[in-house]
This record gives C-alpha cells, structure tokens and sequence, in this order.
C-alpha cells in the first residue's frame, strides 16, 4: 500500500490519504494499523483508535506508549497479515512543523520516508527550548527573535528576559525581552560582554537562555525547526569588534554543534570582518 500523504498533525495524529480505493479503507471495514520498532521487532504496537472515510485514515498516536526511536508504519489486513506503508510524500512542511512547536509536549513525533519509500514513524523525548527565527547583528546588540517551542504559550504579554551565561566562568548579561502571545524579541548588549571578557581564554563562549515566568530556569535558544542539522559549519554571522580596556574584542552569534545559539568573543584586530 502507498500513501499519497502521510503527516502529523500538531495533536499527535498520523494523517494518510490513498490515491486508489483500498479494502479496508472504503469497503466498511475499520482500517488497522501498528507500529513495530525498528531495533527491536518484538515491540510492536496496535493503533486502536483509527479513523477511515474514502482515502484518508486518521491514527491518534497521542496516548501510545512508544518509546524513543523509529518504527514501521504497518498495515494489517484482513488475514492479519503486517505489510509496511509506503508513502510518496517526504513528509517535512515548514509551516507544519511551526503548528508543531506551539504544543507543549515531551514527546515529538514525525514521519519520514526511508530511501526505499517506506513510511516510518520517529519518537523522540523533547523538551521545551526557544526557537530562534532571526539573528541580527548590530553595532553594539545583537537582536534575536523567535517563539517557544513545546512549552505553553500564554495569550498577551508577559515579562522575559535573554541570559547569556559565560561557559565554564561565572559572567552574566541580562536583557529585557519583549514575550507577546509566545513570540519573543530582544536586543542583547554587547558591552557587557566585552566588560566581562577573560583575556586568558582564547575562546570567552556566551550561551543563551530565555527566561520566563513559567521557566525561570530558562530555555535554551536554538534553531530546529528547519530540520537543517549542522549550522555551526554551514550557517555564518557576522561579527562586530568592540574597543575594551586593553584589546579590541570581536562578538559573533554562532550555532553549537547541538545547533543552539550563542555568542563567541576572541580577542580582535581592527580591519578584519
């Protein structure tokens, strides 16, 4: 069986239409699905709660206890044999996966299509971060914008604030974010920073944290949603040189090797970008 669409809605449910009428979708019998885990096939589980009408089934994934990895999409027809989905769709829409982001949720959920077009199912236990969707640099801030991800989103608008924690020292710069409807700005000064800038490092790293009333703790600022895996050897920001007490200090944004956000200070030189 082929899927001409295959998707996850932001409530967790797994969305298929079928081109050709298929027995068992159109034909008054409920559609039955499961998912056998990849690495371990004596896992498999039964999708119960599923809907069919013409083409399309509706599968609620949102209460199944499935553990983190991939797993086959599995069709079970009427002899009780499982035979594997395959699908035609890759699976990715940008404006889906920002729907996604606005759950709360500590799980995610995604399809995706393997090389030889069969329809798989990826769990992986999340938690709620900061999702960066601009990154300017100015000549004394750096402004960030972006929504929480995975995390409650209250209506209006609410105090936060930007923390960049110096790795490893015990420097801090706090801002004053602007949170409205879960969508946050901020300029985050760059004196500071220079300020506090050890000379005996060659590196001074300044990770970035979102606080809010409901995560004083603070969310991580990264940049996922694309599925644009390994910015910090593909994604470049400019940097701006600022005069200290007694070197030049350069500040650029950068992404980790996990793709979350944070600024980079070295010592500079004037003239070069």
């Amino acid at each position: 069986m082929q899927a001409e669409m295959s998707r996850i809605d932001n409530r967790d449910v797994l969305e298929l239409r079928f081109r050709d009428v298929v027995s068992g979708v159109t034909g008054g019998e409920r559609a039955t699905l499961a998912l056998r885990h990849r690495e371990d096939a004596a896992k498999t589980v039964r999708i119960t709660n599923v809907r069919s009408e013409g083409g399309e089934v509706r599968a609620d994934l949102g209460d199944l206890p499935l553990d983190d990895g991939t797993w086959d999409v599995l069709w079970i027809d009427h002899d009780g044999r499982h035979n594997p989905v395959a699908t035609k769709d890759p699976g990715f829409s940008l404006a889906e996966r920002q729907a996604y982001l606005a759950e709360p949720r500590r799980r995610e959920l995604r399809v995706i299509r393997d090389p030889q077009g069969r329809l798989r199912l990826r769990s992986t236990s999340v938690t709620p971060y900061a999702e960066v969707s601009w990154v300017e640099v100015g000549s004394e801030t750096v402004t960030v914008s972006g929504v929480l991800a995975y995390a409650p989103r209250g209506e209006g608008r609410a105090t936060a604030q930007i923390v960049a924690d110096q790795r490893e020292l015990s420097g801090a710069v706090v801002a004053e974010a602007d949170l409205v409807d879960g969508r946050f700005t901020c300029d985050i000064p760059l004196r500071p920073i220079v300020t506090q800038h050890d000379p005996d490092r060659a590196h001074n790293e300044w990770d970035l944290w979102l606080r809010t009333p409901s995560h004083e703790e603070g969310l991580r600022l990264g940049a996922h949603v694309d599925d644009i895996v390994g910015k910090k050897k593909k994604v470049v920001f400019p940097g701006v040189l600022l005069r200290g007490v007694a070197d030049s200090i350069r500040i650029r944004p950068y992404y980790t090797v996990d793709d979350e956000l944070s600024l980079l200070a070295t010592i500079g030189r004037e003239g070069r970008r």
